[in-house]
């Protein structure tokens, strides 16, 4: 998956999980990381325009493909947490 991509998985997991999933997710898989730093305005222009382009070629998930990708992704990792 491209960057763009993992990031509007990212976006869409933030607008759609509850809050006891997304404090698991934020306890779990974010790991801080000190060359973590702000987009500058180019690279977001980049980001914006390879998204464009990827929906243009239909590389893109539906709503119904990504809440089933998702609930199929945590129940995983939640399933290994717990082994």
């Amino acid at each position: 998956m491209s960057a763009v991509v993992l990031q509007g998985l990212l976006d869409y997991l933030k607008s759609t999980l509850s809050m006891d999933n997304r404090q698991w997710l934020a306890e779990h898989l974010v790991e801080p990381s000190a060359d973590m730093r702000p987009y500058t305005k180019e690279e977001l222009i980049a980001r914006a325009e390879e998204a464009v382009r990827e929906i243009e070629n239909g590389q893109f998930y539906t709503e119904e493909e990504m809440e089933a990708f998702m609930d199929e992704a945590l129940s995983e990792l939640k399933g290994r947490e717990a082994a």
